[in-house]
This record gives C-alpha cells, structure tokens and sequence, in this order.
C-alpha cells in the first residue's frame, strides 16, 4: 500500500506546529506559525491538515471570516465555555499527543477562486466565485479513504464511530461546568 506524505500533496502549504505552553489556562498548547500573516487570515475557505509524526490523523474544513488564525483559535480555546464535542475533543486529542512528545502539525489547502458566467432575467454576468469547500474536503477524504480503506483516525464520524468514552465524559463534565479538564 502507498502512503500518503503531506508534503507530497500538491499547492500544500505548512500553517504552523502545535507547541505546549506554560500556562495557567486550560488550554496548554498554542499555534506556532510558520507562515506569513497574509496565509493565516486568507479568507478562502481551507481544507486543513492535522498531522502527527508525519501521518494524516484529521482531514477538516473551514470558511469562517478570519482565515485559518481563527479556525484554529477554537481548536486553541477548546476547553473554554460550551465548545462542540468535536472542537473539545480534538484539543484534547492533539494534547495527548503533545503529552507524548509527538509532533504536531496543521497543513492546509486553500480554495482558490473562479471565473464563471452567471445569468440573470435579462443579462449574463461574469464574477469570480469559490467552489463549495466541502466538495473539495469530500475530494480529500475519499482520496485518503482508497488509500488506507477509513478516513483519517481523528475523523470520528466520517469513520461512524465514537469519540473516546474518556473524551465524552470529560466533555460532559466540562459543558455542565462540574469541572475543569486537566490534561
């Protein structure tokens, strides 16, 4: 079977790595960029690349105002307030890897725009646009999918399975403010 190298994927380009840091905040890592400002707040829509020791464990997409900086700033924030199941868990899981002294790293692919003609009642019209970004997520995850024969292992529900039950009793605990996580 092949391998996937994420450096190997063409127009890829390496957002930044996932670093610890002493803090007295939940949270105990940050986003140490690697690029240049313009990337991070680039507001097309991205598919992004979570990456440890080199492997694909999460395929995921975003288009929110802010660019990749603020998609990942909630990742970053994942213990705070009443964040996703997902949000939450996937902080946590990038923790433990930390813990383990792996490396974690974000890589994404950017949507770039297109010229199409659009029709109007009585006038045709050229603008630029961008394609759905899901299509494109969609392209990834099945392109990984023929390789490995499953999605990418922090791709829980594209996989049909569950979080980690310890992920969803924290989660639980942590929504309904009992406690904070420690990690």
């Amino acid at each position: 079977m092949s391998m996937i190298s994420v450096t190997s994927i063409p127009n890829i380009q390496h957002i930044g790595d996932i670093v610890a840091k002493d803090t007295k905040s939940k949270g105990k890592w940050k986003v140490d960029y690697k690029c240049d400002k313009e990337t991070q707040k680039k507001e097309n829509g991205r598919i992004y690349f979570l990456v440890v020791n080199g492997e694909i464990y999460k395929i995921g997409s975003s288009s929110c105002e802010g660019g990749i900086k603020t998609t990942f700033s909630f990742y970053e924030g994942g213990l705070g307030g009443s964040p996703s199941i997902r949000t939450f868990g996937i902080h946590v899981l990038i923790q433990k890897e930390l813990n383990a002294g792996n490396l974690v790293q974000i890589y994404a692919l950017f949507i770039e725009p297109i010229t199409i003609q659009i029709s109007g009642i009585t006038s045709v019209k050229e603008v630029v646009t961008y394609p759905d970004i899901k299509v494109l997520e969609n392209l990834c995850r099945e392109d990984y999918k023929i390789v490995y024969e499953k999605y990418p292992r922090w791709n829980f529900q594209e996989n049909a399975e569950k979080w980690p039950e310890e992920i969803n009793a924290s989660y639980v605990e942590q929504v309904n403010g009992r406690k904070n996580v420690t990690l």
